[in-house]
Order: structure tokens, then C-alpha cells, then sequence
């Protein structure tokens, strides 16, 4: 995708851009990562019958940006076709021009949008599974590096469209094609006084790890641990760590320390003194 960002200055209303687009939606103004409001696009005309009709052009708000606004200018181009060519109508080289570029512009696009999971992904790259998916990207970047020497060609149109559309189909599934590879944290708790000091890491697997501190020293020598997270059943697996103290002439380790009424939401813990848990297993739907 082709884009520039900007930081404001409570001053400047004008942000200059120098990538080529077709019309006015073409540019997406963004302002700290939400759509921006309050401006106009202004183009650079590429001249009389210029296969791409803006050369650049500047973005102008109503009110200038502060200098804690980032601002980001891109293009967005559908992948669609606007011309339909009839078999027994004259076809203009200038529109023909038009549209085999419009095509061309949205590949390039496409090709950097794979470089940059290319590089994304280059830090595991010694996993088989990500290995798996580094060759898919190259190999649809083979396909990108076909179908832009038809369109250099410019060979048949309704083969180039279908290859086209081919390719997008291909693109937009990478994901679908990743969901079995890769496992990742998708929401997290830090200890703190306020969560009475757990923590938690759930994972887009459905993976739960929990622990937390018992810092008190209970009467009973039980403590009912409740859950942040919930479980799917009882049968995920329950550590403990006792820890110790010391008196001013020697070392006193604290005995015992099990687990049991072990619940989807909590457990018990048998101690003396201040002591550590940890827990992991799958979590609840």
C-alpha cells in the first residue's frame, strides 16, 4: 500500500502525498489511527490523457492537526473492474491504458502487502509450520510476477480477468490458511494489589495459563483460590510453591502444601506461610 504519515504542529493545514490514484476515494485520510474529518483532497492532474489521471496531490484540513495528531495518508484501491468493453465497440487506447494500469496499481499493492508479512514472519522463520507459510507467500508472489506480465503483454482481457480474481481469492484466505499453524496470546493480566496479585495468559488456542501469591498466613491453613479466567473442567494441572521466612537466628521452611475441591472457577490450598500457584489448561467457551 502506498502511504505517508505526518505528525502535526498546530500550524500546518497541508500534507503533501506523491503516489498516483484514479479518483478521489482512492485516498484514505486517517488521524491517530481513526478516519479523519474535515478535509479536502486536492490533486495533481498527470496530465492530458495520462494513463493514471493524479500524479500526487495534498490533503488540506479545515483546522490544522496539534502536535499530538498523527496523521496518515493512503491508497485504497478496490479490486474491482469499472469498464466493460463490448465485443463490437471501438476500444479507446486511452481507457484501455487506464484500466490495464488501474490493474496494475492495485498488484503492486497486493505485492507489498505480502512483503510486509514476509518480513513480519521472518523472525520464526526456523519453524516447519511458519516454513509452510513463507513458501504459500512466495508462491503467490510468483503469481503476482505472472499476472503482471500478462498485463505488460496485455494479452487477453477476459483471461486476465479471471486471473485476477483468482489471485485475490488467494490472497484474502491467508489467514484461513494460518489458523492451524500458529498458536499467540490474545489477552493477558498482569498481577497487581487490585486483581489481588493473578495473573493470566489466554491464547487463541483456547490455552489457559493462571497463577497468583498467597502473602497471608491463614488460621486454618486453607486458602480458597478463585480463578480469573474459568476452565472448561477440572482436569487441567494445579502447581504449588511454598516459600519461606526467616527468624533472626536461623532458617524456618514451612511444611505441607496440597490442592483439592478442585472447581472449574477455583481450588483449595492447604499451607502454612506465604506461597506461589500456578495452573494451566483449556478454558471455558
Amino acid at each position: 500500500m502506498q502511504k505517508v504519515s505526518y505528525m502535526g504542529n498546530g500550524e500546518t493545514t497541508e500534507f503533501t502525498f506523491n503516489f498516483p490514484y484514479f479518483e478521489n476515494t482512492n485516498v484514505i485520510v486517517t488521524k491517530n489511527g481513526e478516519p479523519a474529518t474535515g478535509y479536502q483532497v486536492i490533486g495533481t492532474p498527470g496530465g492530458v490523457d495520462a494513463d493514471i489521471p493524479y500524479s500526487g496531490g495534498k490533503v488540506v484540513f479545515e483546522t490544522a492537526p496539534t502536535a499530538l495528531d498523527s496523521i496518515t495518508i493512503a491508497r485504497a484501491l478496490p479490486l474491482e473492474r469499472t469498464i466493460d468493453y463490448q465485443p463490437t465497440a471501438k476500444i479507446d487506447p486511452t481507457t484501455l491504458n487506464q484500466d490495464m494500469n488501474y490493474m496494475m496499481e492495485v498488484l503492486k499493492d497486493l505485492q507489498d502487502e505480502l512483503e510486509t508479512l514476509r518480513t513480519q514472519y521472518a523472525e520464526i522463520a526456523d519453524k516447519d509450520s511458519t516454513a509452510t507459510l513463507l513458501a504459500r507467500i512466495a508462491a503467490i508472489s510468483e503469481d503476482i510476477a505472472t499476472v503482471r506480465a500478462q498485463i505488460t503483454a496485455l494479452g487477453d482481457i477476459s483471461t486476465l480477468r479471471q486471473t485476477v480474481t483468482d489471485l485475490s481469492t488467494n490472497v484474502g484466505t491467508i489467514d484461513s490458511r494460518t489458523s492451524n499453524l500458529l498458536d499467540y496470546v490474545i489477552e493477558s493480566q498482569m498481577p497487581s494489589a487490585e486483581n489481588n496479585y493473578t495473573w493470566y495468559r489466554k491464547y487463541k488456542s483456547g490455552w489457559v495459563e493462571q497463577g497468583g501469591s498467597l502473602s497471608t498466613y491463614p488460621s486454618s491453613e486453607e486458602s480458597l483460590i478463585t480463578f480469573p479466567v474459568e476452565f472448561a473442567d477440572n482436569n487441567y494441572y494445579a502447581n504449588r510453591t511454598l516459600n519461606y521466612s526467616a527468624s533472626s537466628n536461623d532458617w524456618v521452611v514451612y511444611s505441607g502444601g496440597c490442592v483439592y475441591d478442585k472447581t472449574t472457577t477455583s481450588m483449595k490450598f492447604r499451607h502454612k506461610g506465604a506461597a506461589s500457584w500456578y495452573v494451566c489448561g483449556m478454558g471455558a467457551q
